[in-house]
């Protein structure tokens, strides 16, 4: 919803790209069919949240499963329900950042709960652990690129490097130019006729974006293959995270060589929220269930 209305896949691209969209009013209903369903949607989530939260309170929750997790998905849900209809038009990119990487955690804690409260992991000695802070670091390093990816959208980066893969034409390289991007609070630029002003800063984004993408995709290709060889308990989660990597640079390099059409940008969001799910659940294998009620 986001990506169309700046213009993403718009028919005259990529002139049409930037434009900020139009403040629609508020109302209980909302105007289109793909905003209908996205309240239905969130509202039955809430609803589950909040059942989540109840049971957990009341010592419901399966072992190896404290508060902190019911918890954390609560708030965030309250973060991004007061997010998403307080949200300013997008010349802020801290508003884009808190819905992409909130959703992103939240989707990450549920699953966790849901694999600790319907699989038993078995203690089979201290070869996996071994492997455990390396897990938990690619956890981080992927969580940091869906970061930076989130900020790359949020500064309208998307098309700033045009159709190449390994450059970028202009001064990119930017110690400077990093610093701005990174700023989540930094107010975007608009010119008179309502489009986001660009420069070098979305260019250095694009270009860090990529570049993390490449240190990610090679050190959890790394992890993988690891995990792989530690028995047939870890056989499926390390073949899923081989191949969401190879699917989401294949797509991240189609959707560059393409011009950025919105079905392969949406699928790139998508695979990564897939990989995010495949990290936990090996973090999850490699972490012993421990047998208490307590927080």
């Amino acid at each position: 919803m986001r990506l169309e209305n700046i213009g993403l896949g718009c028919e005259e691209w990529p002139d049409c790209f930037g434009e900020m969209p139009v403040v629609q009013a508020r109302g209980v209903v909302p105007g289109t069919t793909a905003g209908a369903i996205h309240r239905f949607a969130a509202t039955l989530l809430g609803l589950i949240v909040v059942a989540i939260t109840v049971m957990a309170l009341r010592g419901r929750r399966p072992a190896g499963i404290g508060l902190t997790a019911p918890l954390s998905v609560f708030g965030l849900t309250l973060f991004l329900s007061i997010l998403g209809y307080n949200t300013p038009a997008p010349q802020l990119p801290v508003v884009t950042l808190g819905n992409l990487v909130g959703g992103m955690a939240m989707l990450a804690l549920l699953w966790w709960m849901g694999q600790r409260s319907v699989k038993k992991v078995s203690d089979e000695g201290t070869v996996e652990n071994t492997l455990r802070p390396w897990a938990l670091l690619g956890l981080l390093m992927l969580a940091v690129q869906i970061a930076l990816g989130a900020l790359t959208s949020a500064n309208f980066a998307g098309p700033s490097c045009g159709v190449t893969l390994f450059a970028c034409d202009g001064d990119w390289g930017s110690i400077t130019n990093l610093m701005q991007g990174l700023d989540p609070w930094r107010r975007l630029g608009v010119g008179d006729q309502g489009w986001i002003i660009t420069d070098s800063v979305q260019k250095t984004l694009h270009m860090a974006h990529r570049l993390g993408a490449l240190v990610t995709f090679l050190y959890l290709l790394g992890l993988a293959l690891k995990a792989l060889r530690l028995g047939n308990r870890f056989r499926s989660t390390s073949i899923s995270i081989i191949v969401f990597l190879l699917i989401q640079v294949g797509l991240g390099s189609s959707a560059v060589l393409a011009g950025l059409p919105l079905l392969l940008v949406t699928a790139h969001n998508a695979i990564a929220a897939m990989l995010l799910l495949a990290l936990v659940n090996l973090n999850h294998l490699l972490t012993p269930v421990v047998s208490n009620r307590g927080p």
